[in-house]
């Protein structure tokens, strides 16, 4: 239970994430298709990425048992762990009832489900109540359905359902332009995948509000797109005016309607984003790379196996110091080469006046023919160093600092630190700190048009008369010269400059600085990698 409630929460606060990166970076951006797989990729990454576990293995060194007598003497010595005594433990009362919270939260959790369930398949029974008995006109890969059953438009998936009696010819075109967006594109699946993470998240506010985001993007995109297709700018917004009366609207299909017209209208007069600005799409991948170190690595102690651990305790290794006789290394060469199967010779042995080692050369070689040396040669005696072997392998360590390659032939080798010779490597630039976010200006608010009449639509009734005569005049205003529209639109210009000026200028020109950098380290790179080599080969040699 406690696993499940810490996977709604690492999801829940994922999904967070990604809402909150894009209402506050890319909600006013024009980018409407890459808002829409960002926005799905926040239900799929929080559903996901919790599952993702990286495990990290800790080595720990085996139990240490030892041979302890039992206490009757009765028996003979016997491997046992060493472990504490213990006193009796207490007769222990049974408890009285407790309420298992986990369990009440798990229940009301459930109910909540089935709530919202219930209300999701209710709305494919309403859809499908519309459908029924009902003529569909196929046109091309759409499906098209004309009754009187609903006010305002929609689409399900190929199937496109309106009302012609409500609208003249060039509205419906216009809304039918709109709707085919919807149904090519398939936003039906959108709303299906936000409406079934609600019913899984119905607790979480951040996950209606992220089906809200979706749902306002998915009429970004249509209007957009339809807007290249009809032929009058102006009359398809008067289109969207015409059906923002309130109507019933079943929440798994997407309506012309949607009650966010003024941002609509909004999006459809905003110039396009400029593509430097598809940088904050990334903001995200640092958040979701500490979520990772920090919740999804699993750390696993395991013991060293029995074997290996009985390898570090046998006594198969020799120490050689500067006072090592001639005879002492022959004879634990001969002591090593018997216990371990590998044959280890010491040559070129040199010693100062203190009869101390200043230089000594030491080769082996295997059952298997692998073969290897390592050559110590110093003014000073040398330093203390061990053999010893280890996974089938002769190491040679020592207190000070080593260094392990290889010969041309393949066979291992060790060298003096000492005596190495490394070129220093380039150091990589500073990228630059990106700006902090600016406090935006405000957006510049779209002239109030008049409210339609709530009444069915009339062309000789008095409502629909006094309303086309408030829309002419309004549109008069909104097409003058020095109009609401001229006023709206130079906001809008002065807006976007004021938008683009509270951002660092600097940051722009900073980051090509640090490319034309970072091309420069690269190129420094390749040439210490070729250095680093050919000294390699000196030193080996």
């Amino acid at each position: 239970m406690e696993n499940f409630i810490l996977y709604f929460a690492k999801a829940s606060a994922l999904l967070a994430v990604f809402f909150l990166a894009y209402y506050f970076l890319l909600r006013k951006e024009t980018f409407f298709t890459s808002n829409r797989w960002f926005l799905l990729a926040g239900i799929l990454t929080s559903l996901a990425l919790p599952l993702v576990i990286f495990k990290k293995i800790v080595w720990t060194e085996p139990v240490v048992r030892h041979y302890v007598p039992l206490e009757t003497g009765a028996y003979p010595m016997t491997y046992v762990r060493d472990f504490p005594k213990t006193e009796i433990p207490p007769m222990i009362q049974e408890p009285s009832f407790e309420i298992n919270w986990l369990y009440v939260v798990a229940g009301i959790y459930l109910m909540g489900m089935l709530f919202f369930l219930g209300k999701f398949i209710r709305d494919f029974w309403a859809l499908k109540k519309i459908f029924k008995n009902q003529t569909i006109e196929t046109c091309g890969s759409f499906k098209l359905v004309d009754t009187d059953r609903i006010q305002s438009p929609f689409s399900f998936f190929n199937y496109i359902v309106y009302n012609s009696n409500r609208f003249r010819q060039e509205e419906l075109d216009n809304i039918l332009e709109h709707e085919k967006v919807h149904s090519s594109q398939m936003h039906s699946a959108d709303m299906i995948i936000s409406q079934l993470f609600c019913i899984a998240f119905w607790f979480n506010p951040f996950a209606w509000l992220h089906k809200k985001a979706i749902v306002q993007n998915l009429e970004f995109i249509a209007d957009s797109t339809a807007l290249k297709m009809v032929s009058d700018r102006i009359i398809y917004q008067k289109t969207l005016l015409k059906v923002s009366a309130p109507h019933h609207c079943i929440p798994i299909t997407n309506h012309f309607f949607q009650s966010l017209i003024k941002k609509r209208i909004v999006m459809l007069n905003t110039d396009q984003s400029k593509k430097r600005n598809s940088w904050k799409y990334a903001i995200v991948l640092p958040l979701l790379t500490v979520f990772m170190l920090q919740f999804q690595v699993e750390t696993v102690a395991q013991e060293k196996s029995s074997k290996k651990a009985i390898q570090e305790t046998n006594p198969y290794e020799f120490k050689v110091d500067k006072n090592s006789t001639d005879d002492y290394l022959k004879l634990q060469s001969e002591i090593f080469k018997k216990n371990n199967g590998i044959d280890v010779k010491f040559s070129k042995v040199k010693r100062n006046a203190d009869k101390e080692i200043v230089a000594i050369k030491t080769t082996y070689k295997d059952k298997d023919g692998n073969s290897g040396n390592s050559y110590l040669k110093s003014d000073e005696p040398i330093q203390p160093f061990v053999l010893k072997k280890e996974d089938d392998k002769v190491v040679i360590s020592s207190p000070k600092n080593t260094f392990y390659g290889r010969t041309t032939n393949g066979s291992s080798v060790v060298v003096s630190a000492d005596k190495l010779e490394m070129p220093t490597p380039p150091i990589p630039p500073t990228p630059p700190v990106m700006p902090a976010m600016p406090n935006t200006p405000p957006v510049p608010q779209f002239p109030t048009p008049p409210t339609p009449p709530t009444v069915a639509y009339n062309e000789d009734s008095k409502e629909w008369k006094e309303f086309e005569k408030k829309m002419k005049e309004f549109e008069t205003k909104m097409e003058a010269k020095d109009g609401e529209m001229a006023k709206f639109e130079k906001a809008m210009e002065k807006y976007g400059e004021e938008m683009e000026a509270a951002f660092s200028k600097d940051f722009e020109k900073q980051m090509e600085e640090f490319e034309k950098k970072m091309e420069i380290f690269e190129e420094q790179m390749e040439a210490y990698a070729k250095q680093m080599e050919e000294q390699m080969e000196k030193n080996l040699r």
